[in-house]
């Protein structure tokens, strides 16, 4: 099986796999490091805010390496878009007071808006790729400022590997754990002869699926609970009912 995700990353996911008795390939499709140019102003002004809102364990490890030993006797109010990024801060003894029921933006911001304010003010700590539909809606309720704190690129290297296996029919499934990864495969697939019809597509939520799916890519396998955990669990059962 196909593990896309970042390297660093990639571990956890491939220890699961491991554990359903798969065999994981590690192959990442994108590389994650610091962002080149920070907004030094909120590096200084962070703790102000009324809302800090993390929407990925990425989004924490590259915050808490900007902020380094700033330590502000109180913290803003904090909201994580899911149960992961929720355990990353507090691993770093973060009180996190908001968690949606669904780890999607758009549940997010409906927790959020009994909330919120027009006067609040919300510090929404991305990556240069996230998606604009939590700013959008959240701007409608708050004052919202954007912190790219990290950046997500292709990794082209990957590429004659990604064909190689493809075109060998080495590989019997693909994961797939956002949309920057399924992005990466689109692109290093294009003008390329390859078949995928015999490779089961496995996506970790409905945003990632559909991104898969506006591309062209057919998904065979997304989980109703949006965690690497249960879409391997779900994985395990499609190959096991032999679908």
């Amino acid at each position: 099986m196909l593990v896309t995700r970042e390297k660093a990353q990639a571990k956890a996911l491939s220890q699961t796999l491991e554990r359903y008795g798969a065999i994981p390939i590690e192959l990442p499709l994108i590389r994650i490091g610091r962002a080149k140019q920070v907004d030094q102003h909120l590096l200084h002004e962070w703790h102000t805010f009324d809302w800090i809102i993390f929407t990925s364990q990425n989004g924490v490890k590259y915050f808490f390496e900007l902020i380094g030993e700033i330590n502000p006797p109180t913290w803003p109010k904090v909201a994580a878009v899911g149960e992961k990024t929720a355990k990353a801060l507090q691993k770093r003894n973060v009180v996190v007071d908001l968690i949606p029921n669904d780890f999607v933006a758009e549940s997010l911001a409906e927790t959020l808006q009994p909330l919120l304010s027009t006067d609040t003010r919300v510090l929404l700590v991305k990556g240069n790729l996230a998606r604009d539909t939590l700013r959008e809606q959240l701007s409608n309720m708050a004052d919202v400022t954007d912190w790219v704190v990290y950046e997500t690129t292709y990794n082209e290297e990957a590429k004659p590997q990604l064909i190689h296996f493809l075109q060998q029919r080495m590989i019997d499934a693909i994961t797939f754990t956002s949309s920057s990864t399924v992005h990466s495969f689109a692109q290093a697939i294009a003008g390329e002869n390859v078949d995928l019809s015999f490779v089961t597509i496995a996506c970790i939520g409905p945003i990632t699926k559909q991104t898969a799916l506006d591309l062209g890519i057919s998904v065979h396998v997304c989980p109703h609970t949006y965690t690497i955990d249960a879409m391997i669990e779900e994985l395990n059962q499609y190959f096991t009912r032999g679908e």
